[in-house]
């Protein structure tokens, strides 16, 4: 598996968290220390993009609802984008796309945002 690059982005009031490689138990520690930063400093309207996602574990998962469920208790929100199939079926498969905000792609996530 590669390792997970992680690189964040501002857009004025958005972090836009783009995601390459694979997100297992080790590299998601590294994109839980990025998120706990942005919420420590009341950044809390996350769009993580995925294009690039090769492989993403259940744990790694179910941390992503408890940032999204904490951003929401902030006024946030957490969205993924331009998740491949292949990655979309995990999610369904373990229920979570019920929790999470799934987008097509930026432009879309990032106008839902905007009201």
């Amino acid at each position: 598996m590669r390792e997970c690059i992680i690189k964040r982005e501002e857009r004025d009031d958005l972090d836009i968290v783009r995601l390459d490689g694979a997100l297992d138990s080790y590299s998601f520690q590294r994109l839980e220390t990025t998120l706990n930063q942005l919420r420590e400093t009341n950044r809390n309207r996350v769009i993580l993009d995925c294009g690039s996602l090769d492989y993403i574990s259940s744990a790694a998962l179910g941390a992503l609802i408890g940032f999204a469920r904490r951003a929401r208790e902030n006024n946030g929100d957490m969205k993924l984008v331009n998740l491949s199939p292949k990655i979309y079926n995990i999610v369904e498969l373990l229920g979570f796309h019920k929790i999470l905000e799934i987008h097509s792609n930026l432009d879309e996530a990032i106008g839902k945002f905007q009201g």
